[in-house]
């Protein structure tokens, strides 16, 4: 026997399937990373030390609503003599240019800077994730993952720039249209069940 439940699953699913497949095809997207330098941080003196450099990239990524980890670029945090009467604690703002297929966007990675006398380190904060609308193509969005504390003694330090990115898809006008039906055609059979 055919019930009234059994109808609405069947047709949820069905609209879930037209609507995953009227999202469209799967875009690749360039992302252009630009580049960041700061030199003499925390220095209470003229020094060449205490430098924090982000080299910026480009690739290219499949977008998907799955999140895809990617890397940006790479950084380097280069230290050298160290500063063991240092009382300054001086706080940054790292504005990097991120260009997806030709918007830009400013990614504001905040940090500082801090010594204990044998050390020096750089602590970061997460920035807020970027969002570029493409409209037809939806939103793409780039969060860049936390670097945390890097901290040397004389060296330099390197590592990757690495982020997440995905896409939230926009559907088609055709799938709302076939989803309005849908909806309509399942109050009909209601409203008929119901005589």
């Amino acid at each position: 026997m055919f019930s009234i439940r059994s109808f609405m699953r069947q047709s949820a699913t069905a609209a879930l399937v037209l609507a995953a497949a009227a999202a469209g095809p799967v875009h690749a997207v360039n992302i252009e990373t630009g580049s960041y330098a700061n030199s003499g941080i925390g220095s209470e003196f003229a020094s060449p030390f205490d430098n924090f450099v982000i080299t910026g990239d480009t690739i290219t990524v499949a977008l998907s609503t799955t999140p895809v980890a990617v890397s940006l670029g790479t950084f380097s945090f280069e230290v050298g003599a160290n500063c063991w009467s240092c009382t300054l604690t001086p706080s940054f703002d790292a504005l990097i240019d991120v260009t997806v297929d030709g918007i830009t966007h400013q990614i504001d990675l905040p940090y500082s800077w801090y010594s204990s006398g044998p050390s020096d380190f750089l602590s970061f904060s997460t920035p807020a994730p970027v969002v570029f609308d493409f409209d037809s193509l939806g939103l793409v969005t780039i969060a860049i993952d936390s670097i945390g504390v890097l901290s040397s003694s004389g060296s330099t330090i390197y590592g990757n720039v690495n982020a997440t990115v995905w896409a939230t898809p926009v559907p088609e006008p055709a799938s709302y249209a076939m989803m309005l039906a849908g909806f309509g055609v399942m109050a009909f059979v209601a409203r008929r069940r119901q005589r």
